[in-house]
């Protein structure tokens, strides 16, 4: 489904460990024009979970995709809205204990009344955080970026 998307895709996720491929996918399509943005808490009750995530965060913000931290509190809402018309929504976290290991399970909705409900739910989950730049993302502490890369190294065995 990121593949077709033509419009755009958001994501929003209490963990954000994705896979190469993911994060090619995502890169992919804000490259190709999709406007992309991730929805991810700015705290984390996983120290590994939340650097594994900010470890890719470099490449998704030089191709375009954009990033929100929820500040308000731990968000722990699971969704992927794709265009105008599709909306997967559920317990799967963005992550491959969600895909690979976990019980999960997502509903996958299509429907133009149902994506707008979303996007107003999304919208303000935006307006109660903030967006992340490139530029911030590069004033990142070399202390900070290494645990980050050091926590994705270590995901898969988390």
């Amino acid at each position: 489904m990121l593949r077709k998307a033509t419009q755009r895709i958001l994501i929003t996720t209490a963990y954000f460990v994705p896979t190469r491929r993911l994060v090619r996918e995502l890169r992919h399509a804000a490259e190709r024009g999709v406007r992309v943005a991730l929805m991810v808490p700015s705290t984390s009750d996983s120290w590994s979970a939340a650097h594994a995530g900010r470890s890719r965060y470099g490449e998704l913000l030089a191709s375009g995709v954009e990033i929100y931290e929820h500040c308000t509190s731990m968000q722990h809402a699971k969704t992927i809205v794709i265009d105008d018309d599709w909306c997967s929504i559920g317990s799967s976290n963005m992550d491959i204990r969600s895909f690979s290991l976990n019980a999960e399970s997502s509903l996958l909705v299509r429907g133009a009344s149902f994506v707008t409900a979303m996007r107003e739910v999304e919208q303000g989950y935006r307006d109660a955080g903030r967006e992340l730049t490139l530029e911030e993302w590069r004033r990142e502490p070399l202390k900070a970026t290494f645990f980050d890369g050091i926590a994705r190294l270590t995901s898969a065995v988390n």
